[in-house]
């Protein structure tokens, strides 16, 4: 008989440098050294029953990864995060498991959120005050508009300020800003660091690399009756 286990984990260190096709084969790889047996999906190509919350891009450290994950075993939580972290490389730890019944709804459906924190070196020193006027001016402002490309490669004008649910500084010391942010980051809608974090230093008319923006997702969430929670 079959189990569904869902988790969080942690990616930092040097695995920020490994894509999402990459952290799958390497939690393959691990599940296996773990000998914790696997749930494998049926047909000519076999697969993991394996199923990840939303993909983190590339460089951006986490400490709230989440997966589900069928095995043939009847393992308890703690048992399962003892065999799992025993094969782990160092920058990827598993820190909370649970059982969860074929009902829950997966995690691609049903995380709309995500909390992150941006963290970055300015050229001179600004005050607080300015970086709070600055923030209040995202938040009080209808709208703002980008340029992207949709899926059929036209060139689409876009508001993502609907997808920002919050945004505030956590602290400024000398030349470091630290800020975070709650966006929409889920399959209904998806606002990409990639696009919101140039925008903050063009506002902020900061004459940065967005890339020398580090990054930390916190956390992501699902809305149930109107409030944030986490997926377990």
């Amino acid at each position: 008989m079959s189990k569904i286990i869902r988790c969080k984990f942690k990616k930092e260190n040097d695995m920020i440098y490994i894509s999402h096709l990459d952290l799958q084969r390497l939690l393959q790889r691990a599940f296996r050294r773990a000998e914790i047996q696997l749930s494998y999906s049926q047909g000519f190509n076999p697969h993991p029953k394996m199923s990840y919350g939303h993909a983190l891009a590339l460089g951006t450290e986490s400490q709230g990864e989440y997966l589900d994950v069928e095995i043939e075993e009847d393992l308890t939580a703690d048992e399962f995060l003892a065999k799992i972290n025993a094969t782990m490389p160092e920058g990827v730890e598993f820190i909370k498991a649970m059982e969860i019944t074929k009902e829950v709804p997966s995690l691609a459906s049903t995380i709309e959120y995500g909390e992150y924190m941006f963290t970055m070196e300015v050229d001179k020193e600004l005050s607080k005050a300015f970086i709070k006027t600055k923030v209040l001016e995202i938040m009080n402002t209808e709208e703002i508009i980008i340029s992207k490309k949709n899926k059929k490669g036209k060139t689409v004008q876009v508001n993502i300020r609907p997808m920002i649910k919050n945004f505030d500084v956590i602290d400024i010391e000398g030349r470091i800003i630290t800020l975070e942010a709650t966006v929409a980051t889920g399959s209904k809608a998806n606002l990409n660091t990639n696009i919101f974090i140039p925008k903050i230093l063009e506002v902020f008319g900061l004459d940065i690399d967005p890339l020398d923006v580090d990054i930390l997702r916190r956390e992501l969430y699902v809305v149930k009756d109107g409030e944030l929670v986490t997926p377990m």
